[in-house]
Parts: structure tokens; C-alpha cells; sequence
């Protein structure tokens, strides 16, 4: 790369990108436009940060949060100026919402070229409302000194905000004057030399921030045998050192430990002795709720999806304390709770050991009861039924892959029937504001340049993202799409919306008729119908080593939604 600089717009761009990579970030996913060009071409020809081009901005936003989501560092994401900048608002809500670290550097026209009706320009001040955690616009680029330092020092800072203490999104609108490429203007000049710039980069890009915890006395709090630890889904990104604090905490406790699918303790059995899967069901018993009845329940991250258990707390009143990184009112239950301000990702909690109690001998033996009966039950199932896929999965994925799950009935099945392992599975989802939007394209972003991953999802949340399909060519990787096609909104056929006939089909179960060999086929995209249980099984066991493949696996969603509804009833009446 030449030195001196073409012009003061590259000059800019290249530092915000050094900068960049001084704060840990690796990836930038680049949207095609002219007024982003210094941005595109920084990013493109700076080491250390991998280039991504994605066509579609809102399909890019969604693979930057994968991206973010797996690795748990600040993924840069850049558009042109106009209508490109407002298709990145799903993600950046869903950021907000799940704590996930993505920086939407949105290019734009000087001021001078705004509200005189200039070509591709919106006011993109503020655009994505309150849901950055920090956002601002720089200044025009300019070749001094003390603006240089000033912009790596927000740019860095807006990096830090992004990890620490809360985490989220942050938005950077970037104006620029031509010329956009890195043509020679003559009117550049920059005296320093390219050692000299690089030296005030490093020294104003260095400052950290460690995250702020409340004081909590889980000693004093956890005085009762009759406890619960319950885990939900991850409220930001996690990894090694969060699964150690807290299986650390769970055998102190020596309560019953609660987990939902979507956080992965149930990937890690053999470090959660007192897990128990089946709470779902178990919450369902009559006959079991004074015997089971909590005292003091505490809750990592969110409350697990399950709407029964949520019910029986709200019944059964325990006293809840709330550990999560985000802060801010999670009890949907509206019982005794508070909030405590901590991330397990830094530190963990202990307690004196405690005994095993017959409570949670109590909770144990229910938890059995449940599990060989869902077995027994599942294994008798011929046709394919989307619990037992869920449940397959946990049982044949390879060793240390990674599952993203979709929303709506996916991340429900794997509540109620995802199997207790020791097979290291990283599991992802976008609980933050639980839309379908972009499934495919996080699922990417999430296997991404990582192990072999899994996509589970339906029909409905895969189509309402075919441009995702597009990211193919950029895509290294491999990930196998587990579609469930049951012909439409299968989660609807487990609400009283589903007794209103046509106007249930016509407004909620939606079916497309798709014919997904052909969506596959357009795309470029491996396809794979199974015939029966042992064929999927063996699609699951031995994933491509690279590339997508989608497996359609067609279900009934009426005679589904039957079996789950009758499964429960069953099971729970016999504990």
C-alpha cells in the first residue's frame, strides 16, 4: 500500500479500520455504494480484518450478528447513505435485545448536500431511535493531527460501549465529500509519516473498561434447601468461562438447575449432575406442585421459554433474584424479585456446599419419570414429528458443532424434548425480540469460518429470508438447514387461534406452497429429502465439509400439535 494516502477520505477510512483492529474486531461485512466507497475499500485493503461483501443490507445485518454472536467481539457492518442504512434496523433492534456487539457504520452525504433533495439521502440522524447504545456522527474527514486523534478515539470508545458494560449495538453515521475513491486530489496534504500514524492510532485506541457488578450475598439468599437455579437463554454472548462459573455456582447450590435448550448446560451434563429437562412437563402435575413448590428460585440471563413454568412461578410465588449482564426488569411473573447487575462471563458466585436434599431427590426422580416416558413414546413415532427431530439432534450432532435455532416452534421443541449430552454443542439463538426475521442469514453468520453448524427452522422463518441464500458465495463454512416444513405456522396450531377454520389458514397458518428442491436448487444449495428416521439420522451424523445443504423433513402440523398436546396431558398425569 502506498504512502502517502490518495486522499484525506482514504485517510480517514484506513484509520478508522487500523482502529478497528486495535479493538479486536475481525470482520467487516460491506454492502455495494458509492457514498461508502472509502469505507469499502479501507476495510478491503487493510490486514487483519476480513472483508465481506453482501449484497442485500438487511441479510448482511443479520450475518454480521452471527458473526457477532459467535465470536462475541464487535462485527462492523457498512452501508451507502439512503434506504440501505433503514434495512439494517431488524438486526440492530435484535442487537439491542440480546446485547450482541455490531457497529453500523452507515456512510452519508456532507451536510450541505441534506435537505436540498440530493440524490439517496434521509436524515440518518438518530435513524435507529433508541435502540443503539450509543450512536453519533463524525466529523467531515480531515487530515490534522488532532482530528485523527479525536476520531480514534471515538471510534474506539464506540467499540468499548459496544462489549462493556451493557453491550449492544452502535451506530456511526459517516459523512463524506468526493472524491469517494482513492484517487489522487490534489488538494491532500498529511505531513506525518506512516510510522508516525500508526503510533497515535495504538496510543489513543489502548484505553479498556472492566464491567461494574452489584454487590449480592448469595450465601444469606440461597438459606433453604427448597431453591432453584434456573438458566435461560444467554442475554449477550457467552463461552467457556460463563459455563465454568456457573456449573460452579450449580454444585455449591446443590439445587435442581432448571435449563432451557437454548443456553448450552444441557450440552454439558457431565457438569450439571442436578439438571433436570423435563420441567415443562413436570410443571404440568397437580399432584406435584406443593411437593415441588420453591422457596428461592435464582435466574441466570431470561426465565426459560416454557409458559408452564413461567405460570407455576407466577402461582407458587418463590423469591426471585435475576443474575444477568443487561440489567432492567425480566419477571414477567410480577412476584417478589429484584434484578442483580452480573456477568458470569467475568466472574462466578459460590456458596458452602450444601447436601443433597430430598427436595431435589424429589425434583430428580420426576425428571427420570418424564424422560424414559418421552422416550418410550418419541421412539414409537413413525412419521416424522418435529419434537423428535429437536430431539435427534441432540443425540447425533457431532462432537463441538454449533445449532442455531429459529424462532417460533423450533426453539419450543427444543425446550420440551432436547436430550441431556456431553456433546459439546454451541447453541445460538435471536431470543432478544423473538422475530423470524433474518434466520438464515444469522445461522451464516454463525457458521461462518466455524465448526459445522446446524440450522433448525420452519418453513415460514426460512422464506421470509431467501436473500439470505445469496450469502452462499461468501460463505466458508458448512451448515446443514434442518427445514421443518409443515406447511405453514405451525407455533399457531398450539393457540385458540387454530379452532377458526379458513380464517386460521388464511391468516395464520400461511402456507406458502413452496417447493423447496427448486428454492434450493435456484440458489445453488445441496438438497436432501429423507424418507424415514435412520436416513436423517445419518444426514445429521455426517454434515458436508463444506457448503449448505438443506434437509426438508415434511411434517403434519395438525397431527403434531395433536401429539404434543397429548403427550403432556399423558405424562404429567401419571407423576
Amino acid at each position: 500500500m502506498s504512502w502517502p494516502f490518495s486522499n484525506v477520505n482514504e485517510l480517514w477510512s484506513r484509520t478508522i479500520a487500523e482502529t478497528l483492529i486495535r479493538c479486536d474486531v475481525r470482520y467487516a461485512v460491506v454492502c455495494p455504494g458509492s457514498r461508502s466507497s472509502p469505507l469499502a475499500f479501507a476495510f478491503a485493503r487493510t490486514e487483519g480484518i476480513e472483508a465481506i461483501s453482501i449484497l442485500d443490507e438487511r441479510s448482511a445485518s443479520f450475518f454480521a450478528l452471527g458473526l457477532a454472536k459467535r465470536t462475541g467481539l464487535p462485527t462492523a457492518l457498512v452501508c451507502t447513505s439512503g434506504t440501505a442504512a433503514a434495512n439494517f434496523f431488524p438486526a440492530i433492534v435484535e442487537a439491542s435485545e440480546s446485547a450482541v456487539p455490531l457497529l453500523a457504520l452507515t456512510a452519508d452525504r456532507p451536510p450541505e448536500l441534506r435537505n436540498c433533495r440530493a440524490g439517496q439521502t434521509i436524515n440518518q440522524i438518530r435513524l435507529y431511535g433508541d435502540y443503539p447504545i450509543h450512536q453519533e456522527e463524525l466529523a467531515l474527514p480531515i487530515s490534522e493531527k488532532t482530528a485523527l486523534e479525536d476520531l480514534i478515539e471515538r471510534v474506539s470508545r464506540s467499540c468499548r460501549v459496544s462489549i462493556r458494560p451493557r453491550g449492544g449495538p452502535v451506530h456511526l453515521n459517516i459523512p463524506f465529500r468526493d472524491p469517494l475513491p482513492p484517487i489522487e486530489d490534489a488538494n491532500y496534504d498529511f505531513s506525518l509519516s506512516e510510522s508516525e500514524w500508526k503510533a497515535i492510532i495504538t496510543e489513543h485506541s489502548k484505553k479498556r473498561e472492566t464491567s461494574p457488578m452489584d454487590a449480592f450475598d448469595v450465601e444469606s439468599f440461597a438459606d433453604t434447601d427448597r431453591g432453584l437455579l434456573i438458566v435461560g437463554a444467554p442475554l449477550r454472548p457467552i463461552g467457556e468461562k460463563w459455563l465454568s462459573n456457573v456449573s460452579d455456582l450449580a454444585e455449591s447450590l446443590n439445587w435442581p438447575v432448571l435449563a432451557d435448550a437454548l443456553n448450552p448446560i444441557r450440552n454439558h451434563a457431565a457438569s450439571f449432575p442436578n439438571l433436570i429437562t423435563s420441567y415443562d412437563t413436570i410443571c404440568r402435575s397437580s399432584a406435584l406442585m406443593q411437593k415441588l413448590e420453591a422457596k428461592k428460585a435464582i435466574v441466570i440471563g431470561d426465565l426459560p421459554i416454557s409458559k408452564t413454568l413461567r405460570s407455576w412461578l407466577e402461582q407458587t410465588r418463590p423469591q426471585l433474584r435475576f443474575l444477568n449482564p443487561v440489567g432492567g426488569n425480566f419477571d414477567s411473573t410480577g412476584g417478589d424479585s429484584e434484578t442483580v447487575y452480573h456477568d458470569f462471563s467475568d466472574r462466578g458466585y459460590g456458596v458452602s456446599d450444601r447436601e443433597e436434599s430430598d427436595y431435589l431427590r424429589a425434583w430428580k426422580d420426576a425428571d427420570s419419570a418424564v424422560s424414559v416416558a418421552l422416550s418410550q413414546r418419541l421412539e414409537e413415532t413413525k412419521p416424522f414429528f418435529e419434537g423428535r427431530a429437536a430431539r435427534l439432534l441432540s443425540q447425533r450432532a457431532p462432537i463441538g458443532s454449533a445449532l442455531f435455532v429459529s424462532n417460533s416452534m423450533p426453539p419450543r421443541d427444543m425446550e420440551f424434548f432436547w436430550e441431556r449430552n456431553d456433546r459439546n454443542v454451541g447453541i445460538y439463538c435471536s431470543r432478544g425480540a423473538n422475530g423470524i426475521d433474518g434466520i438464515l442469514s444469522t445461522a451464516l453468520g454463525v457458521a461462518h469460518e466455524s465448526s459445522p453448524s446446524f440450522l433448525l427452522t420452519g418453513d415460514l422463518a426460512l422464506l421470509h429470508d431467501s436473500n439470505g441464500a445469496l450469502i452462499r458465495h461468501a460463505f466458508k463454512g458448512s451448515l446443514t438447514i434442518v427445514l421443518i416444513n409443515n406447511s405453514g405456522g405451525g407455533i399457531f396450531e398450539m393457540l385458540p387461534v387454530s379452532q377458526f377454520g379458513d380464517e386460521f389458514e388464511t391468516y395464520f397458518g400461511t402456507d406458502q406452497k413452496v417447493d423447496f428442491s427448486y428454492w434450493a436448487r435456484t440458489y445453488g444449495i445441496d438438497y436432501v429429502k429423507p424418507d424415514d428416521w435412520k436416513e436423517l439420522e445419518a444426514l445429521i451424523e455426517a454434515p458436508p465439509r463444506s457448503g449448505i445443504r438443506l434437509v426438508e423433513v415434511v411434517t403434519n402440523r395438525k397431527a403434531d400439535a395433536a401429539l404434543r398436546k397429548g403427550l403432556f396431558t399423558e405424562i404429567a398425569a401419571s407423576l
